[in-house]
């Protein structure tokens, strides 16, 4: 029988050390988690504490625990348990990981609309960091195997993430038991013809970015409004019929007017290349074969040429997303913007790399280093000034440029270089040809 702690107990630990329980900070389907602090030290921590009920296999569980804090976490990111309770058979346990630091809020409140982030960059930061984690996740061999809403603490401002309840994570070809939660599995899990794995992770992880940009699940449109979702409808809509709300091809289960405004006003807003990844993410050949998903360096590429797509609509002053090549449509003004051109990196895993010649495109460490995976620091700025654009070096390195004509010079930090039809940049780790829009 499953005894919930008491404020003030004392648990015992793996390695002998105790803690004292100060607070509950939550509950959830597998257990409560209380805020504990060490004994010997005052260190805060949280403790999640199972529902014995829950693990059909609590030794095996508790080894499997044990074995992840052994190997340890795969990127700041994850919330990763540090310490297991002592093991007592029949007993319930549990492990210690870190608090939540303050200013962070729960997926779920960005989902319900009760937090919005500070701005459009901040957005995109979180999806790039949620991007990065799990692709040093999958690099670390582990697969998550229950990616859902719940797992994500996202900071508004920054668009810092934490992720959470890593406790299911496994090794490849292991199993946890874990297939998921509805709504978020792969369609070949709902399904049952396989079980959760790398390939699995990143179909739930297209699922939460759409929700994170777009605000709506990108398989619940006209056809899935049923009065109620019953495990027949959940394997239907999840399962065996899955069709993504803007299907290329079938448009039958586009979104609901009245239902599934956020996805009608916020597709719109995103780019090209965005609304092609998504459509690839959820085709059919990815939802009823498995195949065609976006791996996590394809997101990471699209998700930062997003980032510097960022301008202010010139009519209105807007935040809005800008094509390099095309015209784009302001969201709040409704007026038509274009680039006079944009900059061409060489592509990274097979993606285009453009930032567009507007005021105030920012460049990122990210665009200067083909090596770098830095979208935080900024580089470089679009300047404008009548009939002229620049690039200001706000880096601290030498840039090489070469004229049109073949004549070379460099452009030192602080200074601007004027951006001409077929000018060269050469950024010592990366380079970038200027693309003059007709």
């Amino acid at each position: 029988m499953f005894v919930p702690l008491k404020k003030n107990q004392r648990v015992e630990l793996a390695d002998g050390r105790t803690v004292t329980v100060t607070d509950k900070l939550g509950e959830g389907g597998q257990g409560i988690v209380y805020r504990v602090r060490f004994d010997d030290s005052g260190e805060e921590r949280a403790l999640k504490w199972f529902f014995i009920g829950y693990l059909k296999e609590p030794l095996k569980f508790y080894r499997h625990l044990e074995d992840n804090i052994k190997k340890g976490s795969p990127s700041a990111a994850f919330i990763w348990p540090e310490q297991l309770t002592k093991y007592v058979a029949g007993e319930p346990f549990g492990y210690i990981m870190k608090i939540f630091p303050k200013g962070y809020e729960s997926f779920s409140k960005y989902l319900l609309a009760r937090v919005q982030f500070q701005n459009a960059a901040a957005m995109v930061n979180a999806a790039l960091n949620m991007v990065a984690a799990f692709k040093a996740l999958h690099l670390k061999g582990y697969n998550y195997q229950d990616l859902n809403d719940g797992n994500f603490s996202i900071e508004p401002k920054s668009g810092k993430v934490f992720i959470c309840d890593n406790d299911n994570v496994v090794g490849y070809g292991q199993k946890s038991g874990i297939l998921g939660k509805a709504r978020y599995m792969a369609p070949e899990v709902v399904r049952g013809d396989k079980q959760p794995d790398t390939d699995t992770d990143r179909y739930s992880l297209a699922v939460i970015l759409f929700m994170l940009l777009v605000g709506d699940h990108p398989l619940e449109g006209k056809k899935t409004n049923y009065p109620a979702l019953t495990n027949k409808y959940d394997l239907r809509i999840f399962g065996t019929e899955p069709l993504f709300i803007f299907d290329e091809k079938d448009s039958s289960n586009a979104p609901h007017p009245q239902i599934h405004q956020n996805a009608l006003t916020m597709w719109k807003i995103f780019p090209s290349f965005v609304q092609k990844a998504f459509q690839q993410s959820f085709s059919q050949e990815s939802l009823l074969n498995g195949k065609n998903r976006l791996l996590e360096n394809e997101w990471f590429n699209i998700l930062a040429r997003l980032k510097s797509s960022i301008v202010r609509c010139p009519h209105c002053g807007e935040e809005m997303f800008l094509e390099s090549d095309k015209i784009s449509v302001c969201q709040s003004c409704k007026k038509s913007v274009k680039a006079v051109g944009y900059l061409k990196f060489p592509k990274r895993a097979n993606r285009e790399v453009t930032v567009p010649i507007f005021k105030g495109a920012l460049l990122y460490d990210y665009h200067i280093n083909s090596a770098s995976e830095d979208f935080d620091t900024e580089v470089a700025v679009v300047l404008e000034k009548p009939g002229k654009f620049g690039l200001k070096n706000d880096s601290k390195i030498k840039w090489l440029i070469t004229a049109p004509g073949g004549k070379t010079f460099a452009r030192q930090a602080g200074e601007t270089q004027i951006l001409v039809a077929d000018c060269k940049i050469d950024f010592g780790k990366n380079t970038a040809q200027v693309i003059v829009n007709n």
